[in-house]
């Protein structure tokens, strides 16, 4: 499964794509093919799906999630084999 997730931009040395930092660290190089208007900022922060960027998000809204998301260590959904249907 897919899911889309925050990413901070931290280098923009091409055209096209940029490398990101997801929340939990992991570093991504991620396509602007599906990302409307400018090049996005160093800094800026990017909903990202499936390598592609579809989204700019308000920097203090990102914060806070981006926050919350560390602070309760729900940085990706578990597989169908780690979930627990007894809970």
């Amino acid at each position: 499964m897919c899911t889309s997730r925050l990413h901070k931009v931290l280098r923009s040395d091409e055209p096209g794509v940029v490398d990101v930092e997801d929340v939990d660290g992991t570093v991504h190089r991620v396509s602007l093919l599906a990302l409307e208007g400018p090049t996005p900022m160093v800094g800026e922060w990017l909903v990202v799906h499936s390598g592609y960027a579809i989204d700019r998000v308000d920097p203090d809204a990102a914060e806070v999630v981006a926050e919350e998301i560390r602070r309760t260590g729900i940085t990706s959904f578990p597989t169908p084999s780690q979930r627990r249907d007894d809970v």
